[in-house]
């Protein structure tokens, strides 16, 4: 072995391994986001959760078509569900909490397990799992692209509800049930933290269905 073979050889670093490009990772995130929300399965569990809201909207338009008031507030349901008749704003929470329970996260659960699973059905896994990017983050920029998912789900539910709460019933500044009178674009702001708090609120559910 000559000098030269073994001063490249003793040199520091020499095979080491090169350190992934941090706009590489920007890249396989949008590539993941790409990947997700153009899925049948994920644009159909969009439409679901976007026609919720039209069918709360439509059973209140047509209980009411009397004249008469929804009973809420009485174990029958969100307090608030009767005051979607004065203000269309109250069909953004009443959706919201409609669809909590079960739509919600059983979105985010077959969009989290389709993050792994699709790529294992694909074939494509094991090419990932070789990346530079290495397989932790991997898994952290699925979950990424997941929690994305989790905002969009909500915010579809929510401009849904909007949308629909506006044709069908006035908008204005609106009484909370606490009786604080709020202005409608005081309103529209907290209904907008309210979905980013659902949305947070299943960090869980898509760490479990993807871990």
């Amino acid at each position: 072995m000559s000098r030269a073979e073994a001063a490249d050889l003793a040199a520091p670093g020499a095979d080491a391994p090169a350190r992934p490009n941090p706009l590489w990772s920007l890249g396989l995130l949008r590539n993941e986001l790409a990947v997700t929300f153009r899925r049948w399965r994920t644009l159909a569990l969009l439409g679901v959760l976007a026609a919720v809201p039209v069918l709360v909207g439509v059973a209140v338009r047509i209980e009411t078509g009397d004249g008469s008031q929804v009973a809420g507030g009485g174990g029958e349901g969100p307090a608030f569900i009767a005051q979607i008749t004065n203000n269309g704003l109250f069909l953004v929470f009443t959706a919201l909490a409609a669809t909590l329970p079960f739509f919600l996260p059983l979105a985010v659960g077959v969009v989290a397990g389709d993050a792994i699973a699709g790529e294992s059905g694909s074939g494509t896994l094991r090419y990932l799992l070789v990346a530079p990017a290495g397989r932790t983050r991997l898994l952290l920029t699925k979950y990424a692209t997941v929690m994305v998912f989790c905002l969009a789900a909500t915010l579809v539910v929510a401009a849904s509800a909007l949308a629909v709460g506006a044709l069908l019933f006035p908008l204005g500044d609106l009484t909370t049930i606490s009786g604080t009178e709020i202005t409608f674009t005081e309103g529209l702001g907290r209904a907008l933290l309210i979905a980013v708090a659902v949305a947070l609120s299943l960090t869980g559910v898509a760490a479990l269905g993807l871990f």
